[in-house]
């Protein structure tokens, strides 16, 4: 069954409550009203990578911001010599081509 979030018409009392979509709404447990109004609820989710290549990203972007791009240049290839193919490597690597040729330029 879903966890469904509601608002009391009355007091205002945000409550959640387990049930079938097709059930009739519940009643504020603050003050029995039994007009409420469903909210409508974030979705929480967590991906299956191991958020490796989100921490080197931001870093990479905080060094960047802070005019070291050697630096994340050197980052970014150790951490694509170091994780390889994991998930979401990707952008890593493209982050990486695009800092060595910008630094080539120079």
């Amino acid at each position: 069954m879903p966890l469904y979030d509601y608002q009391c018409n009355n007091c205002e009392h945000v409550f959640e409550v387990f049930h079938a979509l097709e059930d009739d709404p519940p009643r504020c447990p603050q003050c029995t009203c039994p007009q409420v109004t469903r909210l409508i609820s974030a979705v929480a989710f967590r991906t299956t990578g191991d958020g490796t290549a989100a921490r080197v990203e931001a870093e990479i972007k905080k060094r960047l911001g802070q005019g070291g791009a050697k630096d994340a240049l050197r980052l970014a290839e150790k951490a694509v010599d170091l994780a390889g193919n994991r998930k979401g490597m990707g952008k890593i690597k493209a982050a990486r081509d695009k800092l060595r040729s910008k630094l080539k330029k120079k």
